[in-house]
């Protein structure tokens, strides 16, 4: 499990292509090697199951050049 804070939340309208708005949470995030970076989760994600898997492989997304060896 990678380890990050969570340091902002804000619900968001998002236009689709179709042109139809949609609400999602954008979620600020730092790893524990000081990464930062942004998800967008959709209402239906919106829950502790799906959220923590989303968030865990954002942060592992983000940690990914600390993990590369020369």
């Amino acid at each position: 499990m990678k380890e990050f804070k969570v340091t902002d939340t804000r619900e968001m309208s998002q236009m689709t292509p179709a042109g139809s708005v949609v609400k999602v949470y954008r979620v600020w995030l730092v790893t524990q090697n000081g990464s930062t970076g942004t998800v967008d989760v959709s209402v239906d994600k919106w829950n502790s199951k799906d959220l923590t898997a989303i968030l865990e492989a954002k942060a592992a997304e983000l940690d990914l050049a600390f993990t590369i060896v020369l």
